[in-house]
């Protein structure tokens, strides 16, 4: 079993007899990704010889795919539209399967502050985005071209991160920013933001990508990962709700509302046609230029 070079190789003394592997797995500071700060997950991948690091990118996506490029990371767990781009753009980077099968539902969101003009339509608008390639950019493309509207590469201001979105809104250097619908709840709730629209787009939330180079034994780990995902389902609710409303600043309602939606990744068989009708959706929408082969997402 191997493992990029950045990562540390650490000998197990238990029963396992066996080398443990350390792992840096990343993704967004977001309710999906609870689980990985649990010690009950981080039980169920030493039971399976690993430990891993957990890394939050509020950067999203983009950050990600500099992180995986530059072998800072081991794992990423990013938004499927992002992930395809990336390897869209020739990045060497697999998608290993997916971890959200549910879509991930996007908020549209405007600042509550006055303004000595309307807000723009779409058409006119200015969005915020992370980054260039990242999720809030290629869903507002998405959001733009499923009314028929194309946007210019002028129309997106980066922000780096929600932070500085809520900054550009604020400032009135953007117009709107796309987010993922829960996690930007608490600014709907102070009165900060407008939710104007929400979009799904029609493909699983979240993967697991690797960089191609890292050479990572996918098997152990997939099995370290449904164990992980057994283990969640299977918490308390109300703990879990309660938990997840005061770590994330939601309220139960909200975080009851967000679980009704999400689905883990089940094992299907059917997981790579639909990244594969992803990318052609993806494409057909101008998100990416190139519809890569199965070969090259998988």
């Amino acid at each position: 079993m191997f493992i990029s070079s950045a990562a540390a190789r650490i000998v197990g003394s238990d029963s396992l007899k066996s080398n443990r592997l350390k792992l840096r797995i990343g993704g967004v500071p977001e309710h999906f990704n609870y689980l990985w700060k649990l010690p009950e997950t981080r039980e169920s991948f030493r039971n399976r010889g690993f430990y891993y690091e957990w890394i939050d990118f509020p950067g999203g996506t983009g950050a990600m795919v500099t992180a995986l490029e530059n072998g800072d990371l081991d794992i990423a767990i990013m938004l499927t539209e992002g992930a395809i781009s990336a390897i869209s753009n020739h990045k060497t980077f697999r998608i290993k399967q997916p971890f959200v099968m549910s879509p991930l539902i996007w908020g549209v969101f405007s600042s509550t502050r006055s303004r000595n003009e309307p807000i723009p339509g779409f058409a006119e608008a200015k969005f915020a985005v992370s980054r260039k390639f990242s999720g809030s950019h290629l869903m507002a493309k998405f959001l733009a071209m499923r009314q028929g509207i194309k946007l210019h590469e002028d129309q997106f201001v980066v922000s780096n991160n929600l932070d500085g979105a809520r900054k550009a809104l604020q400032e009135g250097s953007a117009d709107y920013f796309l987010w993922e619908k829960w996690m930007t709840r608490f600014l709907v709730h102070a009165g900060e933001f407008t939710e104007v629209d929400t979009i799904a787009a029609p493909w699983p939330a979240f993967v697991f990508v690797v960089n191609n180079n890292a050479q990572l034994d996918w098997e152990p780990l997939k099995a370290a990962i449904d164990d992980a995902v057994l283990m969640f389902e299977s918490l308390e609710q109300n703990e879990l709700l309660n938990a997840l409303a005061i770590h994330y600043n939601l309220t139960v309602a909200d975080v009851q509302e967000w679980k009704k939606t999400v689905k883990y990744f089940d094992g299907n068989e059917y997981w790579k046609d639909r990244m594969t009708a992803a990318a052609i959706i993806m494409h057909g929408n101008e998100m990416i230029e190139i519809i890569p082969s199965q070969a090259e997402l998988f």
